[in-house]
C-alpha cells in the first residue's frame, strides 16, 4: 500500500489564523510553528483524517491546484514534530529524509529461483500485449523468494532483464555520489521495473532494494527480442516501445518509477496532429499536458518563438503545476505529430501517490518556467 493512499492519523494540534498563514501549536507541548497560507490550508483539511491522495483529490474536486513543495515541506515539518502517528508513513518519509541507505549484502542474482508459468493477464505491461506476444515474452521467467534489504538492480548497469513485484515492496533509490542515495518512491506488489534496460537498452537510472520479504518475477531479456520489436507482428510492444522511449527521454518524467509511467500510458490517449497545427494557446485555461512520441512542436511567447522540442520532450505541464492553471506559451506543431495526451486528474491522480517524486517533478517545472522567461 503506498503512503501516500493511507489515511493520516494525527496528534490533537490548534490550528490559528495569522497574517498570510497561521500558526500550529502541538497540543501539550509548549511549542507553536508558522505555516505558510498553503500549509495552513492543506494541514486544516488533513486533520479530518484524509491521506495525501485524499487531499489533492478534494483541492482538485473545487478547482484548486496543489503546490506539492509546499504539501511536502508540511508533511515533513509533520514528521519532523511526530504529529503523524502512522508508523509506516514515519517511516518512509524519514528514509526519504537521509542520503543513505542501509548496506544491502546480497543482490537477487546471488540467489536461487524457479521457472513460472506466468499469466500475462495479470501482469502489468504484458496485460497490454497480444496474449501469445506476452507468453513469448515470458518464457524463462523466475519467480524469486526475497527477503528484505537485497538490491535488485544498481543504477548504471547495463543488464536488460525486467522485473515484477508480486508480492511485498521495494524502494527506489536515485544515486548521488559512491556514498548517498536518495529514496525517491516506494514500489508495491503489481509493480514493474526495468523497462528502459528490456526495451531501449539503457543503462539502470536507479538502485531498487526490497523494503520487506518480497515475491519478484524476472523476466530475461533475449537477443530476439529487439528484431521483434521492429516487426508488425508486434504491434502493440511496437507502440508500447514509442511510447516508452518519448517519457524516458523526458526531462520531468524520466525519473518516475516504471509503474508510474505503465499508469501515465494507460491514462493518457494518442492523438495525431498535422504540422503547422496550433495546439495551444498562450494565455488560455489549460487541463492538459502532453508527452511528444514522434515529430516536434515550436514553442513562442508572445508572438516569438522561443524554442522548439523534439520527441521525448513534455509540454503543458506548467499550467497544471506552477502557473496557476494559465498557459505561459504558445505550442504549434513543426510537422506531423503524434502525441500523449494526459488530463489533469489523471496527472494529479498519479502525482498524489507520488508526493516525492511530485515535489521533484514540480521544482523542475519551475525551474523550466524561469528558464523560458528569459530565453530570448
Amino acid at each position: 500500500m503506498k503512503v501516500e493512499k493511507e489515511k493520516l492519523q494525527l496528534k490533537p494540534f490548534t490550528l490559528t489564523p495569522q497574517g498570510s498563514g497561521g500558526i500550529v501549536t502541538l497540543n501539550g507541548r509548549d511549542q507553536s510553528f508558522q505555516l505558510s497560507q498553503l500549509q495552513y490550508s492543506y494541514l486544516d483539511v488533513l486533520k479530518n483524517g484524509l491521506s495525501i491522495e485524499g487531499l489533492v483529490q478534494f483541492f482538485l474536486g473545487q478547482g484548486w491546484l496543489v503546490n506539492f513543495r509546499e504539501l511536502y515541506a508540511l508533511i515533513q515539518f509533520l514528521v519532523t514534530e511526530r504529529v503523524i502517528v502512522n508508523q509506516t508513513v514515519l517511516d518512509y518519509f524519514r528514509r526519504a529524509l537521509k542520503d543513505d541507505v542501509p548496506m544491502v549484502f546480497s543482490s537477487i542474482t546471488q540467489m536461487t529461483g524457479a521457472s513460472t508459468q506466468a499469466n500475462p493477464a495479470d501482469l502489468p505491461f504484458f496485460r497490454s500485449l497480444d496474449p501469445a506476444l506476452a507468453k513469448y515474452l515470458l518464457k524463462g521467467a523466475i519467480h524469486y523468494q526475497v527477503p528484505a534489504q537485497i538490491r535488485l538492480t544498481h543504477a548504471g548497469q547495463t543488464d536488460r532483464d525486467l522485473f515484477i513485484i508480486t508480492k511485498g515492496q521495494a524502494s527506489v533509490y536515485k544515486v548521488i555520489d559512491a556514498n548517498r542515495r536518495q529514496l525517491v518512491a516506494t514500489l508495491g506488489a503489481g509493480s514493474l521495473f526495468g523497462e528502459r534496460g528490456f526495451l531501449l537498452n539503457q543503462p539502470r537510472n536507479a538502485d531498487i532494494i526490497t523494503t520487506m520479504p518480497s515475491e519478484v518475477l524476472r523476466v530475461p531479456h533475449l537477443s530476439e527480442f529487439d528484431q521483434l520489436i521492429k516487426t508488425d507482428r508486434a504491434q502493440s510492444l511496437q507502440h508500447r516501445f514509442w511510447v516508452m522511449h518519448a517519457l524516458l527521454s523526458s526531462a520531468i518524467f524520466k525519473e518516475l518509477p516504471t509503474d508510474t509511467l505503465d499508469s501515465l500510458i494507460f491514462a493518457g490517449r494518442l492523438v495525431q496532429a498535422p504540422a503547422n497545427q496550433l495546439l495551444f494557446q498562450e494565455g488560455q485555461r489549460g487541463n492538459t499536458c502532453y508527452i511528444l512520441v514522434q515529430g516536434s512542436v515550436v514553442i513562442s511567447k508572445q508572438g516569438q518563438a522561443i524554442n522548439v522540442l523534439d520527441q521525448g520532450s513534455c509540454f503543458g505541464e506548467i499550467s497544471l503545476l506552477v502557473s496557476g492553471g494559465v498557459r505561459t506559451a504558445s505550442v504549434s506543431t513543426q510537422r506531423d505529430s503524434v502525441l500523449l495526451e494526459i488530463q489533469q486528474n489523471d496527472f494529479y491522480k498519479i502525482l498524489s501517490q507520488n508526493l516525492i517524486l511530485a515535489k521533484e517533478i514540480e521544482t523542475l517545472a519551475a525551474s523550466r518556467l524561469q528558464k523560458d522567461a528569459t530565453r530570448k
